[in-house]
């Protein structure tokens, strides 16, 4: 497998780095190790991790958002959530001006990453802060689903389901509930029904 883009003397990179114009990040924010171990990681279906920094690519419904986010995705041992935070931070820095629904599934691998170390402080607030910006976003999110997949319902949404996860273990019972009607009344998947049930039995006893 070739492996370009590896020194600042190397040869342009192309694909899909190349393509939405990330070469100066991705010589920078990574040493040779690192984008070596990315490239060999990075196996996407019919692809290979040879695909971000070689072939042409004239055109690509994939964003720049969504190609980070997909590729944090792979990072999420613990020996590699290092790398992971390093994708997850240019990802958000490119989407202000990103579709919805990219910005949507950026949030939701960020709750997925942050989250495994939530027992660190800092990424449980990252967590729980991702949480909120996809719930934020929720409305647009679903008319954007709605647009594109007519046929079918909503799918469950990550950020209500794991906010009300936590909501619940902290005994914010009151708050999982109004959470969990919340997302039930914008259609999303999920046991929101049992959900709320459960906390106001606990409810009830504390």
């Amino acid at each position: 497998m070739r492996l370009f883009g590896f020194g600042k003397s190397s040869k342009r990179a192309q694909g899909s780095i190349g393509y939405f114009g990330l070469e100066d990040w991705w010589l920078t924010a990574f040493c040779d190790d690192e984008r070596q171990h990315i490239q060999r990681t990075f196996q996407p279906l019919g692809d290979s991790g040879d695909s971000l920094t070689s072939g042409a690519i004239s055109h690509t419904r994939q964003t720049a958002v969504g190609l980070l986010g997909a590729l944090a995705g792979w990072f999420n041992g613990p020996e590699d959530r290092s790398i992971a935070h390093k994708i997850l931070d240019k990802a958000v820095e490119l989407s202000k001006d990103a579709p919805a629904l990219g910005v949507h599934f950026l949030y939701q691998q960020m709750i997925q990453t942050y989250y495994k170390d939530r027992e660190k402080s800092e990424y449980m607030d990252k967590a729980v802060g991702a949480c909120r910006k996809q719930i934020a976003l929720a409305p647009h999110a679903a008319c954007a689903f709605k647009a594109e997949y007519s046929k079918e319902p909503l799918p469950e949404h990550k950020g209500y389901k794991q906010l009300a996860i936590i909501l619940e273990k902290q005994g914010r019972f009151q708050d999982a509930i109004e959470l969990s009607r919340q997302a039930e009344s914008q259609g999303w998947a999920g046991d929101w029904v049992r959900r709320v049930e459960r906390c106001e039995t606990k409810l009830q006893k504390a």
